[in-house]
């Protein structure tokens, strides 16, 4: 039989059981978040999870892969943490040496957590691999860019994370970094449907780093002072952001005029209602863009009208103008049309009055193309043969790569084009003759290939969209044929 070990060993051994427990990272999981905590009290790492972290359809995000928010201290040493929960919320209160103290609360649902802190000397938000964006070819690649932004009560600022910094705003920063000089509210990054964002207790200087072909994220705060901080780790959705704070929502559609904006919140709350009828988000996207066009229809009777006057004046003044750009030119030229217009009292930009029909679909076409954009609810969602409505559907992989449309081929774009096409043989006006309906056709072919270029890369959520409104166009000029 074998001599039992030393008591000293014994000793050694439970000593270091002791500090391996005290180093050990803390995890805390809720129904929205798994975070997990160093001993020192930084967010090594967090998981966002909509609408929560069980259930079906769960989309996760990873905010960064080491360090998420980290506090630098002047002092070192040994830190302890102690636990309490309760029915809405649980308490981590990390205290060290030196008066350093840091106390998190993190709501059992929803994606707001608060931190209480003294004797912090700087903090460091930052991104990482797990937060860049997917790689996306051609124009599909400007939704998927990461980017800084700050809530101000001036507005809602965005930067790029490789975007160069003018000298006149570079306030002492060095290395490509841009010194914001005060931030008085809302301030971190975000991609397309995830944001991670802090408040501070009052106004403070940041440093956004910023450099050439940079994709991580990371925002440092020198000057910490004592008091509340607020994160948001969570979602960009409307409801989400609004229960988190009033002031979030503004991270929506961001980058558009307010107008704007508000046809995108009116789009986003008519899809979700049309949802909580239809089980399908891609039937519920179809059925929007007929009801867009339902609701739209007096102002496209007008357009038709207005586009109606237009090729009646242009095949009343063609023989005229045909024989004047035959026979004169320069100057005499300009003086015999100018001079048949006043005769036939047509403005000479009587043309314009066919735009009306663009001013009518453009802002609620960009409406729709944000709306789609950002709707994380499209995230991971298929339909028919489409995986995810927020990626280009991906029919199958080609052998070969293209330049700017990539390696995927995309069945979507090739049935909203040839809709395109076929709604464009159908538009015969009556009141053109054959050589300006021939050229009306013309163009809107040029068009319809334009919007196969940039629609191509594009999600198919959006592609979904805008084939309907095709599908919907070809079956009102049958009609109007009839």
């Amino acid at each position: 039989m074998k001599p039992l070990p030393e008591p000293r060993f014994w000793m050694v051994l439970l000593l270091w059981f002791v500090s391996a427990t005290a180093l050990a990272d803390t995890t805390v999981t809720t129904q929205t978040l798994r975070l997990t905590f160093s001993e020192q009290g930084n967010l090594q790492s967090a998981i966002a999870c909509f609408p929560a972290c069980s259930g079906d359809a769960v989309r996760l995000q990873q905010f960064a892969d080491d360090g998420v928010i980290t506090f630098e201290t002047a002092s070192g040493g040994q830190w302890s943490v102690s636990d309490h929960r309760a029915a809405k919320y649980q308490e981590l209160a990390f205290v060290g040496p030196g008066g350093a103290r840091l106390t998190w609360r993190i709501p059992v649902q929803g994606y707001r957590i608060e931190l209480d802190q003294a004797g912090v000397d700087s903090v460091s938000v930052r991104s990482g691999q797990s937060f860049r964006p997917r790689e996306a070819a051609g124009f599909g690649n400007w939704l998927e860019q990461s980017r800084y932004v700050l809530l101000q009560e001036a507005g809602v600022r965005q930067i790029g994370l490789d975007e160069d910094v003018d000298e006149d705003e570079d306030e002492g920063g060095v290395g490509g970094a841009a010194v914001v000089a005060e931030v008085d509210g809302w301030l971190g990054y975000r991609n397309r449907y995830w944001a991670l964002m802090a408040f501070p207790p009052e106004p403070v200087g940041a440093q956004l780093a910023s450099a050439d072909a940079r994709q991580d994220a990371e925002i440092t705060v020198g000057s910490v002072p004592a008091g509340t901080w607020s994160f948001y780790l969570g979602p960009i959705e409307p409801r989400v952001l609004k229960s988190a704070d009033s002031e979030l929502p503004r991270l929506m559609y961001a980058g558009l005029w307010f107008w704007l904006r508000w046809i995108c919140l009116g789009l986003f709350h008519l899809l979700a209602g049309i949802k909580l009828l239809i089980p399908s988000w891609g039937i519920a996207i179809m059925l929007m863009s007929l009801t867009v066009n339902i609701l739209m229809l007096p102002l496209s009777r007008i357009a038709d009208r207005f586009q109606q006057q237009v090729n009646e004046t242009e095949a009343r003044l063609a023989p005229e103008l045909h024989r004047i750009k035959k026979n004169f030119k320069g100057e005499e030229q300009a003086a015999k049309i100018l001079a048949l217009y006043k005769t036939e009292r047509v403005h000479p930009l009587y043309s314009l009055k066919s735009l009306m029909g663009v001013a009518v679909v453009i802002p609620v076409f960009i409406g729709a193309f944000d709306m789609l954009a950002e709707n994380i609810h499209l995230l991971n969602t298929g339909f028919l043969w489409i995986a995810d409505l927020s990626h280009p559907d991906d029919l199958f992989h080609l052998p070969f790569r293209l330049p700017f449309f990539g390696s995927e081929f995309n069945l979507l774009p090739f049935l909203m084009t040839g809709l395109s096409f076929i709604a464009s043989m159908l538009h015969k006006p009556l009141a053109l003759d054959a050589a300006l309906r021939g050229k009306q056709v013309r163009n809107m072919l040029l068009l319809a290939v334009a919007f196969f270029v940039l629609f191509y890369t594009f999600p198919a959520g959006m592609v979904l969209y805008w084939t309907t409104n095709n599908l919907i166009s070809v079956i009102k000029s049958l009609w109007a044929r009839r």
